[in-house]
């Protein structure tokens, strides 16, 4: 295997791969230019190890698949759970990006097209559709409301029809009584618009007879 082209192939990966990782690290991601510099730079290697192997049982087709399998376990590192929210999916997915990128690279030949077109799309997904998703996606979040007040239970149709005046939606809701004076905590699990603000919910929801405290997560 030539010296010069190897490591010409990985200069272009750390290229590669430092283009799509310079864009998650600008959004403060958990896996910003580094990681995927990396992600992509192995790949090629691992590539490069496989393509160096002779003989009749040799395949250096399972050493690709087997990098598509180990990115996907690196990318779920990269995925965070708080509560109906999860983050961090396009990240994880902008990794197993770069690794099939990196594969490209290890090949050579005409794979450096489909590497270097493949950068510029992702470079592209990443950037130009956030911002058409902004445009013409409605962006739903979610938020967990803790609500004591006595007499939770039969006060959550009053309750849904407050949230539903903010236009909020109710996805689910969790009763637990604290205390011997009938006061219980309900927990709310909402779906509320992006330009929605919980604060104009507080007045509404203190007018309900009973009412002892509202936190918002």
């Amino acid at each position: 295997m030539d010296p010069v082209s190897v490591l010409v192939k990985l200069i272009f990966a750390i290229i590669c791969g430092g283009i799509v990782g310079w864009q998650r690290e600008a959004r403060d991601r958990p896996a910003g230019l580094r990681t995927h510099v990396l992600a992509c730079l192995g790949a090629a290697v691992y590539t490069l190890a496989s393509l160096s192997f002779t003989g009749p049982n040799s395949d250096p087709g399972r050493v690709a698949s087997q990098v598509a399998t180990g990115m996907g376990f690196l990318g779920a590192g990269t995925i965070i759970r708080h509560g109906n929210v999860v983050r961090g999916l396009t990240t994880a997915a902008s990794l197993w990006a770069v690794a099939a990128i990196g594969l490209c690279v290890a090949i050579g030949g005409a794979a450096w097209w489909v590497a270097g077109t493949a950068t510029l799309l992702v470079l592209a997904t990443l950037t130009l559709l956030r911002s058409v998703e902004k445009l013409f996606v409605p962006r739903v979040h979610t938020a967990i409301l803790t609500l004591r007040l006595a007499d939770a239970g039969g006060k959550i149709g009053a309750i849904r029809q407050s949230l539903a005046e903010q236009g909020l939606r109710l996805q689910s809701v969790e009763v637990q009584r604290i205390a011997p004076g009938g006061v219980q905590e309900l927990q709310l699990h909402l779906s509320l618009p992006a330009t929605c603000d919980l604060v104009v919910l507080g007045p509404e929801i203190a007018k309900l007879e009973g009412f002892t405290s509202l936190i918002c997560e």
